[in-house]
């Protein structure tokens, strides 16, 4: 009977120390839903194509030495919505930055935001957008590493609600709704994920994540799609005002 109850106290002091190992990494495990995800497109300058790389990877370096960031990623342009884009004359980038919350971005920004390395690289570009957004659906997770991967396509289209002439906040979500249901059916497309800025509530921003540019391509060369009735009464009520389709870069 010692012996059982010997072993039956020492059964309950382990459990007790692994429970309490496991609530102390439940415990110190990163809230997401409160990061914040930083949007830079860039529209890079004539014949500023190779400084602008170098500039950036140095700026990057800086950026992501800084605590309270986190996923960096890189897409390039190969089909803009901005009618400020000639990819004839420009390479255009999208440079999102994974942060904490709102106030470690505004902290960084302050912190580096003047310094050799943020003058080298925004002297190489013009910007186009530049917002930092939280997920449209509060709770959400973050996590930029998982938007797309190589060879994936991500189409971005950012939205100024203030810009559509009467605008109509119902309307606008039946609409979007009514969109993003029709394309999660379609087999090109992988992941969705709705935005807004975090600092100004008019600036939405949609991301979808097609297979491939493959399968792209056939979404939008299936006119029974494209010139559906749900198609054409989000997009040609609200068009994105920038944006585009973007391959995976890093």
């Amino acid at each position: 009977m010692k012996r059982t109850s010997f072993s039956l106290l020492a059964f309950f002091l382990l459990a007790l120390v692994v429970f309490s190992a496991c609530k102390k990494e439940e415990a110190a495990a990163p809230n997401k839903t409160d990061d914040v995800l930083e949007l830079a497109i860039r529209k890079v300058k004539v014949g500023q194509e190779s400084n602008f790389l170098t500039a950036r990877a140095n700026f990057i370096n800086l950026l992501t030495a800084q605590n309270g960031t986190s996923n960096d990623r890189e897409y390039a342009m190969f089909f803009p919505y901005d009618a400020n884009i000639d990819l004839n004359e420009n390479q255009v980038f999208v440079g999102m930055t994974q942060y904490e919350d709102l106030n470690t971005y505004n902290a960084i920004g302050n912190a580096i935001g003047n310094s050799p390395e943020a003058a080298a690289f925004f002297s190489t570009f013009d910007p186009l957008v530049f917002t930092v957004l939280k997920p449209l659906e509060a709770g959400t997770e973050v996590d930029a590493s998982k938007l797309a991967s190589s060879g994936q396509i991500l189409e971005i289209a950012v939205r100024d609600l203030s810009i559509y002439s009467n605008f109509n906040k119902s309307d606008y979500e039946t609409k979007r709704d009514a969109f993003l249901a029709a394309l999660a059916q379609r087999p090109e497309r992988v992941a969705e994920y709705q935005w807004v800025s975090a600092t100004n509530s008019n600036i939405v921003v949609g991301m979808t994540v097609y297979k491939s540019q493959a399968d792209y391509l056939n979404l939008i060369s299936d006119t029974g799609f494209v010139t559906s009735q749900v198609v054409l009464d989000f997009a040609g009520n609200y068009p994105a005002h920038s944006g585009g389709i973007h391959t995976v870069v890093k």
